[in-house]
């Protein structure tokens, strides 16, 4: 009897646990996706002052619309990914680059990655002309919003943390280097089977790090500090090997410093949402 419920009590905990899998990047060779990219931010800066006086708030929003296709495995190990921009607009007030962006309609950039979905190398320097704002999320789309996977199997409830460079590094003047790294932690909410294909669902949060952000504006030197987080989800097809659905939002307050420009640890808000969406069955 003691023996009998020994073996209950194991099952029911591995059942409490649940099926636990383990995260792979094997698209299948030819595979083509197509993603629908788009990107709200809004600026609020409350106490401007010095050059920026008078301007309280500012908007933009970007749509990139991009075509992958899984090139297969290259020597030297990895897969390659190509990436075709089919089209992008950015509506922002005062500003008007629909001619740069037209130039870059059918720019195509690569991507290897490893089977754990780590960035091995890229080349994105079709987008070396674009506009800072578009080449920096042409970048996040190059990369597939790619986290990479744990080298472990993962179920509901397991989590992982992985170290990312601060998405501000293509902007002019900015330097990132001595802010140390964000934090981003990965958690499995759910495993999905519907007939042939497995997809994970996968919460995710980033807390950026505290150390200044170097600044040169205008030939004038500053930094900036940030507070606040990022949170959201990400649907991973394992059987395609891509991902299906993401977003991330949040809010984030830059506190920034440049005393020649009279600016001196002035607030600034901003409220980003981004969404990531395959359009298009494989």
């Amino acid at each position: 009897m003691r023996a009998l419920l020994l073996v209950l009590l194991v099952a029911a905990c591995q059942q409490d646990a649940g099926p636990k899998i383990a995260l792979r990047y094997h698209p299948p060779t030819g595979a083509v996706y197509r993603y629908a990219l788009e990107q709200t931010t809004r600026l609020d800066m409350p106490e401007a002052s010095g050059p920026l006086a008078g301007v309280s708030r500012q908007g933009m929003r970007l749509r990139i619309y991009s075509t992958q296709t899984i090139q297969g495995p290259v020597d030297g190990g990895g897969i390659e990914v190509q990436i075709v921009m089919d089209s992008a607009s950015l509506v922002m007030p005062n500003v008007d680059m629909s001619r740069q962006l037209a130039q870059l309609r059918g720019s195509r950039s690569t991507a290897v990655f490893d089977d754990r979905f780590h960035v091995l190398r890229s080349d994105v320097s079709a987008l070396h002309a674009a506009p800072p704002e578009v080449a920096n999320q042409m970048a996040a789309v190059l990369n597939g919003l790619a986290y990479a996977f744990p080298a472990q199997p993962v179920g509901p409830g397991d989590s992982w943390t992985l170290s990312t460079k601060l998405p501000i590094e293509q902007f002019g003047g900015v330097d990132a280097s001595k802010a140390g790294n964000a934090q981003t932690t990965l958690t499995v909410r759910e495993i999905q089977v519907q007939d042939a294909d497995t997809s994970v669902v996968l919460d995710i949060k980033t807390a950026f790090p505290t150390g200044p952000v170097e600044l040169a504006v205008a030939g004038q030197r500053g930094s900036m500090t940030l507070s606040g987080e990022m949170t959201g989800h990400q649907t991973y097809s394992i059987s395609r090997g891509t991902v299906v659905d993401a977003t991330i939002s949040g809010e984030t307050t830059i506190t920034m410093t440049i005393p020649t420009l009279g600016i001196r640890e002035m607030a600034l808000n901003t409220v980003t949402s981004s969404t990531l969406q395959l359009t298009g069955a494989p």
